[in-house]
Parts: C-alpha cells; sequence; structure tokens
C-alpha cells in the first residue's frame, strides 16, 4: 500500500494506469474507495491517481478540524503532487475535493489541464447548517448503514471518531460550506476548462450553486443529471464516468487524442 510523508504526514494514495495523470479527490466523508466505480474505468485512458487527505481513510488520524483547514488541504495536494513529481494534471473533485480542485487551479494555472467538480458548493448561505443537520444524524444517532459505510472508508477503529469531528465542524460551521465561504472570488483565475457535474435533486446544495460556479468561470460546461441527489459518482455512475471521460478526453494535451462520444442520459449547457 503505497504512502508518502507530506508536510510530515503520512498520506495513503493508489496509482493506476499509464498517460496523463488524473487526480481523484474524495469528499467530505470520502476515501479512495468512494472512487471504486471510476478507478479501473478512467486508468484506461490515463495514470490514475487517488488519494486520503490527511484524517481520511488510510492516511494519518486527526483529532481536531482546524480553522483553516481548506488551505491546508490544498497546500497538502500541492505537496503531495510535487512528491511524485507531477508538474501538470487533471483533477476530478467530489463536494470538498472539487474546492480544492478549482483554488488549486486558481493558484497554480500552468499545472491543470482540465477540471472536473461534482455536487460542489460554491458560496455558503445561512441556511446551509440547517440542511446539513438534516441530512447528517448526531453521532450517537449513526445507523448502521452509516456506521457501515464509514468504516469501510475509515477503519472501525477511526470511523465513529471522524464523523464526531466532522459533525462538530457542523455544529460550529467551520468553513466549507457554511456562511462566510465563497469560491466565487477566486473563479476568475481558474483558466483551465471545467465541467461542473450537479445532481437535480442534490439534497445539500441547490441548483443555483452550479448555475453560479459555471456563470463566474471562464472556460466552463454544466451538465445536470436528472434524478441525481449530492454523488454523482457513486448514483449515477455510468453517467458520471461517460461525462468525466468525454471531457477529460477532449482536453488531453497528447496530440491524437481529443476524440468525443455521443452525450446522452444528461442536460449539458455551455
Amino acid at each position: 500500500m503505497p504512502r508518502l510523508n507530506v508536510r510530515r504526514t503520512e498520506l495513503y494514495y493508489e496509482t493506476r494506469g499509464r498517460g496523463e495523470p488524473l487526480i481523484l479527490l474524495h469528499n467530505g466523508l470520502g476515501c479512495t474507495r468512494s472512487f471504486s466505480r471510476q478507478i479501473r474505468e478512467f486508468s484506461r485512458h490515463f495514470r490514475v491517481i487517488a488519494y486520503d487527505r490527511y484524517g481520511y481513510g488510510r492516511s494519518a488520524h486527526m483529532l481536531t478540524l482546524k480553522r483553516g483547514w481548506l488551505d491546508d488541504s490544498v497546500q497538502e495536494m500541492s505537496c503531495f503532487l510535487d512528491e511524485l513529481g507531477i508538474r501538470k494534471a487533471h483533477f476530478c473533485g467530489v463536494c470538498v475535493g472539487g474546492v480544492i480542485a478549482l483554488l488549486f487551479a486558481a493558484q497554480n494555472p500552468s499545472r491543470v489541464s482540465s477540471v472536473v467538480v461534482a455536487g460542489t458548493c460554491c458560496y455558503g448561505t445561512r441556511e446551509m447548517k440547517t440542511k446539513a443537520l438534516q441530512l447528517y444524524p448526531p453521532t450517537e444517532d449513526l445507523s448502521s448503514v452509516w456506521l457501515k459505510e464509514l468504516t469501510r472508508c475509515h477503519g472501525q477503529k477511526h470511523a465513529r471518531e471522524l464523523y464526531r469531528i466532522f459533525y462538530q465542524a457542523i455544529e460550529e460551521e467551520n468553513g466549507y460550506p457554511f456562511e462566510g465561504y465563497d469560491l466565487r472570488p477566486s473563479l476568475a483565475s481558474v483558466k483551465s476548462p471545467v465541467i461542473v457535474i450537479y445532481g437535480d435533486r442534490d439534497q445539500l446544495f441547490d441548483l443555483e450553486q452550479a448555475l453560479t460556479m459555471h456563470r463566474h468561470l471562464e472556460k466552463s460546461e454544466l451538465c445536470i443529471m436528472p434524478n441525481c441527489g449530492h454523488l454523482p459518482n457513486e448514483e449515477k455512475t455510468q453517467d458520471f464516468n461517460r461525462e468525466v471521460l468525454n471531457f477529460v478526453r477532449r482536453h488531453q494535451t497528447t496530440i491524437g487524442s481529443r476524440r468525443m462520444t455521443q452525450h446522452t442520459h444528461t442536460k449539458r449547457h455551455r
């Protein structure tokens, strides 16, 4: 199981395939296993790299979520790429993973070929805490289904503790995606092409978030997946995989690699 020491922290990662690097960035309670339905297919076309951020999965565990954790996550990824010798890549992030990808793209335009974001919040609102508390149960009320998925990602010893940290961040409105969080000022600095993928039934973020992000990006496409919730990569796997591959392959830098296939089952806006 490959691991790297990044900023004095041990990070777990997986890599498969050959070609241009495609970095997969998991959501707020996810890990590399969250992309189990993507890695095999994507690795037929790209060098796919997925890693567990500090505190998650099989990386070093954290005791608390500090203020400024989002900026730390961007710096962590930058150092992670440096350690692997990756100067330029494509990025695919779900929820907060999408934020990390966009902030990195804004700060490092020459290192980004394309960005895919899915279920990613553009700006915080006053109502966001209420929505989050409706979706995520208190730690003591975790169902067996919740606990099974958390254990699958983070291990039996750390699953419940990580969720407690996550839930505390909701109660304290610590950063993303709560009031005061705003990605819009950074989006003008993103020069790479971006596709914004949203489920039309996202339980956390309404479609105005997707529309706003789309409008603020210089080179963006918007893909709305019908009958889909917050995690398109898990809920609409085939549609999500097809959209990502079609988009990223169009923006490969390798000569002769730009090929498109038909888009179906989605509503597309440019």
